[in-house]
C-alpha cells in the first residue's frame, strides 16, 4: 500500500495539489455515491440468483446487509469481507456459511472475467499509446484469464462429480477422527454447493445482464467526477475515457490492500497522466477524491448494517473461519 502511494504522489507540488482540491466541485464527486449504492443493489440481486439453490426464500434486505458488511470489512482488512459476508448471511438467514463462501468465490470469478472483457474492449474506445504505457497489460490479462477459467473449471467439475470429491476426501481425512473427518467433508461439500446455481441455465441471462449493469454503473462513477475537476472540458474526457480509467483501475482493486488504497490511486493516476496527458495534480486529486468518497460511503453504510444486525467484530474478522466450521 505505502509503496503504491509513494509512487502515486512522489514529487507532488503540495500547493498546486491543494489549489486543485480547493477549486473542485465536490457535488460531482458525491454524485458517484448513489451510483455505487445502486451497483451494490444490483450486485445483491445477482447474488440472490447464485444463492437460490442454497435457500430459495432469501430476504433481499439481509443479502444487501451482508454484502455491505463485507465491503466495509474489506476497507478495514484486505479480503476480510470475503469471510465476513458468509458469516453475516449465515447469521441472518441461517444458511451454510461454507456454501455462502462458495457463492462469494464464484461471484468474484464473474467479476474478474467481466474485468478482463472490459480490458479487452479498451481498443474500441481508445487508440493511444496503451501498449507503450502498460506493456505488460495484454500478456498479464491473457494469463490471468486462463488461470481464472482453469480454476473455475476445476471447481465446477468437482461440484458436479461429488463421487470424485468423496474419494479425495477419504484419502485426505483418513488420519483424522471420525468426527473431524465428517466435519471436513460437510464443509467441502457445502462450499461446492455455492456453485449449484450453474446447473440452472435459466438464470444465466439474468446474471450476465446484471453483471453488465454493474459494470456500466462503475463507468458512470468514473465519468461524473470528470466534471468536478473540469476534465471533460480541459482534456475532452468522455465516456470512453471513463471506461478506460475504470478498466485499468480495476487492476488496483485486485491487489489486496485496505479499500484498495494505493494501487487504486496509482493506476488511476497513471491512466490519466500517461494516456490522456492530464496534469499530475489534477489526476492525483481525482484519484484521492473518488477513492475517499467511495470508501467513506461504503464504510458508513456497512457500519450501519453491522450495528443494526448486531454483528461482532471478532466473528467477522479473525474468528470467521471457526464460526463457519461450527455452523456447518
Amino acid at each position: 500500500m505505502l509503496v503504491f502511494l509513494y509512487y502515486s504522489f512522489r514529487g507532488t507540488d503540495v500547493r498546486a495539489l491543494w489549489s486543485v482540491l480547493e477549486k473542485a466541485n465536490y457535488w460531482w464527486v458525491v454524485a458517484l455515491l448513489p451510483c455505487l449504492v445502486l451497483s451494490h443493489w444490483f450486485r445483491t440481486w445477482r447474488w440472490m440468483y447464485m444463492m437460490r439453490p442454497i435457500k430459495k426464500e432469501l430476504q433481499f434486505r439481509n443479502l444487501f446487509s451482508a454484502l455491505m458488511i463485507g465491503y466495509m470489512m474489506n476497507n478495514v482488512l484486505p479480503k476480510a469481507g470475503e469471510l465476513a459476508r458468509p458469516y453475516a448471511i449465515g447469521k441472518l438467514e441461517g444458511v451454510s456459511r461454507s456454501a455462502a463462501l462458495g457463492s462469494v468465490l464464484v461471484e468474484r470469478i464473474f467479476d474478474v472475467l467481466s474485468f478482463m472483457v472490459a480490458l479487452a474492449m479498451i481498443p474500441l474506445v481508445y487508440s493511444g499509446p496503451l501498449e507503450k504505457t502498460f506493456p505488460w497489460l495484454e500478456q498479464a490479462g491473457i494469463w490471468f484469464t486462463v488461470a481464472t477459467l482453469t480454476g473455475f473449471a476445476v471447481l465446477v467439475v468437482l461440484m458436479m462429480r461429488r463421487d470424485v470429491v468423496a474419494a479425495m476426501l477419504e484419502k485426505i481425512t483418513r488420519r483424522l477422527s471420525e468426527k473431524n473427518a465428517k466435519r471436513v467433508e460437510t464443509i467441502v461439500h457445502s462450499f461446492l454447493d455455492g456453485f449449484l446455481f450453474l446447473r440452472d441455465t435459466g438464470s444465466y441471462v439474468a446474471i450476465i445482464a446484471l453483471t453488465i449493469i454493474i459494470w456500466l454503473l462503475y463507468v458512470v462513477m468514473m465519468y461524473l467526477p470528470f466534471y468536478a475537476f473540469n476534465l471533460q472540458q480541459t482534456y475532452s474526457l468522455g465516456w470512453g475515457a471513463a471506461w478506460v480509467v475504470q478498466a485499468i483501475s480495476s487492476i488496483g482493486i485486485l491487489i489486496p490492500t485496505p479499500a484498495a488504497t494505493g494501487p487504486y490511486h496509482y493506476f488511476v493516476i497513471q491512466t490519466l497522466t500517461k494516456l490522456y496527458g492530464v496534469n499530475d495534480e489534477l489526476a492525483q486529486s481525482y484519484a484521492a477524491a473518488t477513492h475517499a468518497i467511495a470508501t467513506i460511503g461504503i464504510t458508513v453504510i456497512g457500519l450501519y448494517y453491522f450495528l443494526k444486525d448486531k454483528m461482532h467484530l471478532a466473528d467477522v474478522s479473525g474468528d470467521t473461519e471457526k464460526a463457519a466450521v461450527a455452523n456447518d
